[in-house]
């Protein structure tokens, strides 16, 4: 890599057009540019002039995009080089591939020289910057994800127990996320007017860092601080998968624990929380509906790529009656059943209606233990 100032780019297309756009665009910002139309060509260009950030067209002949991103990441001299793919297309199971093989970062095809510029720049002082935070003495802190398959299985009062049973546990800076965008209700669990939310961020994504945000956040009496999703629900459009990631990268590196209660479907954006989570709560409840479309959702995780090793099946209300059993439950999904949580009954009704949670309502409650108990081995697991 080059020394301080200028900073050298490597970009790879096949598009003479576009190569010629792109040299033109980075050379006018300052940087040294070194181009390829050929994925190995650009490899062995990489390796002996280490690029400060590599763009890579994702369809170059000689080896793709998606091969080169990969083998950037294996040889020891580049892997911590940023990447930025290009595609023409934008389709969520491109860029899944593309964060498989290693990229930081998607543009598409075409683009808009101030969106490149932008992207290169945040980029590179990202690299900068994590590794400063890192000498600091601060590790990125842990993202665990909720997600559930289908709405009501209780994913949203199990995520904000744990964030607060977290807290008391811990003692540490911990921050809870409502990406549930269209139906999140995380304020109402916790009584917090939505005076200020995730939308406040809609047209300030180049704006996003540690000041921003913590504007934008909430706190709670808990000690937790919070994200709240928009009252208006129509415009939580506004809010894509780049805020969401922006949004993970800053207050992973600000919070010891990052909790994210997701949207019950596969949309981008509940796509890239969960592929950036360290774990993944998969909340399910003893019923057909449900048992089905997490069954599914194991299915889709798999062909995405998703690590299931970081997926922990937490089954709700396991002391129903007339549930399916839990055998039959870890046979559909072919994943065992981590920690189960038995129904909480009216106590955990009302807390839910009075935004009073239930772990600082009813320490003592069953519901509460079992929340504290996930909390402790969730703690062992990240440690």
């Amino acid at each position: 890599m080059t020394d301080a100032g200028l900073k050298r780019v490597l970009v790879v297309d096949d598009d003479a057009s576009i190569l010629q756009l792109l040299r033109l665009i980075l050379s006018n910002e300052g940087y040294e540019v070194i181009s390829s139309s050929n994925g190995q060509d650009a490899y062995e260009k990489a390796v002996r002039q280490i690029p400060d950030l590599a763009i890579l067209d994702v369809m170059v002949p000689g080896m793709d995009g998606y091969a080169l991103c990969r083998k950037l990441r294996e040889n020891r001299d580049t892997r911590a080089v940023p990447i930025i793919m290009l595609t023409a297309h934008g389709d969520v199971a491109d860029r899944i591939k593309g964060f498989e093989a290693g990229a930081d970062d998607f543009l598409i095809k075409p683009f808009e020289p101030k969106e490149l510029t932008y992207r290169v720049r945040n980029l590179l002082a990202r690299a900068q910057t994590v590794p400063q935070a890192q000498g600091k003495g601060r590790p990125r802190g842990r993202i665990i994800s909720i997600f559930g398959a289908k709405g009501g299985v209780g994913k949203t009062t199990i995520a904000v127990n744990l964030a607060i049973a977290l807290k008391r546990k811990t003692n540490k800076r911990i921050v809870l996320i409502d990406a549930d965008l269209s139906f999140g209700d995380i304020g109402v669990q916790l009584n917090l007017p939505i005076v200020r939310s995730v939308l406040d961020l809609a047209n300030r994504a180049e704006d996003i860092d540690a000041d921003l945000l913590e504007q934008v956040l909430v706190q709670h009496s808990s000690g937790i601080r919070v994200l709240l999703s928009p009252y208006n629900r129509e415009r939580g459009e506004l809010v894509t998968a780049d805020h969401i990631r922006k949004i993970l990268d800053v207050l992973s590196e600000q919070y010891d624990f990052v909790l994210v209660d997701n949207h019950s479907t596969y949309e981008e954006r509940t796509l890239l929380a969960l592929e950036h989570a360290d774990v993944t709560l998969v909340v399910v409840t003893p019923e057909i509906g449900p048992l089905m479309n997490t069954s599914y959702f194991m299915e889709i995780a798999e062909k995405l790529g998703l690590d299931l090793n970081k997926v922990q099946v937490l089954l709700n209300r396991s002391n129903s009656n007339v549930g399916i059993e839990a055998i039959e439950i870890e046979r559909s999904l072919h994943q065992r059943i981590d920690f189960r949580i038995q129904t909480g009954g009216i106590p955990v009704v009302q807390s839910v209606n009075k935004g009073n949670p239930i772990v600082l309502a009813q320490p003592n409650h069953p519901f509460s233990l079992q929340i504290a108990q996930i909390a402790e081995t969730l703690l062992k697991k990240l440690s």
